[in-house]
């Protein structure tokens, strides 16, 4: 199924950082391929990551009503047939807000369990790791990223799931050149492209 609606989702604090800069340039791929696009910043939109009493799954009442913001983002993901999750790998992991998000809106009734819509959407994961390859692969974070990523997304019934790594993004462990980031760069667009096959 080729990708006619895609929902971007990202988290970083700045908006000149380079995963904004990865977050444009696959929107720009989007629409050169003729893509309807949509996009959550989830900083500069306020999303509020903390999950509050009254928004806590229950287990009981899968029809149960959340939170306005919860309701009107996750139609965000029913409209769209591709989502894609772009962010900085912190501590091996999400970072907290992209963590909050999932947490809260990503929730029973909606995500998961009785009147889930996600069977069939397409899910990318796009980690920028400011190490290198082997220095990430050293100590198995990449496949303890991709084995979480990917068993999470069976738990919610998604069979297209991909998570893509942007590695020594930060140059912390050797230095890289201009040329780098443009390779980068070009590795977003490439998924994007790839959403079309």
């Amino acid at each position: 199924m080729k990708t006619e609606k895609l929902h971007l989702v990202w988290a970083h604090p700045r908006t000149d950082s380079f995963t904004a800069q990865v977050v444009r340039e696959m929107q720009d791929q989007a629409a050169q391929q003729g893509i309807t696009v949509s996009n959550l910043d989830l900083y500069s939109s306020n999303f509020d990551p903390v999950l509050a009493a009254h928004d806590e799954p229950d287990w009981n009442n899968p029809k149960k009503q959340y939170s306005e913001d919860i309701h009107r983002l996750y139609a965000a993901i029913e409209e769209s047939d591709t989502i894609v999750m772009v962010f900085p790998v912190w501590w091996f992991s999400f970072p907290a807000m992209m963590k909050g998000y999932l947490d809260r809106v990503w929730t029973n009734g909606l995500a998961y369990g009785e009147g889930s819509s996600l069977k069939g959407k397409k899910f990318r994961y796009v980690a920028l790791v400011g190490g290198t390859e082997s220095g990430f692969g050293k100590y198995g974070w990449e496949n303890h990223m991709r084995d979480y990523v990917v068993r999470m997304m069976n738990y919610l019934t998604v069979e297209d799931t991909r998570i893509d790594f942007l590695y020594n993004t930060l140059g912390m462990e050797e230095e890289i050149s201009a040329s780098h980031y443009q390779q980068l760069l070009a590795q977003a667009r490439g998924i994007v492209t790839a959403l079309q096959s």
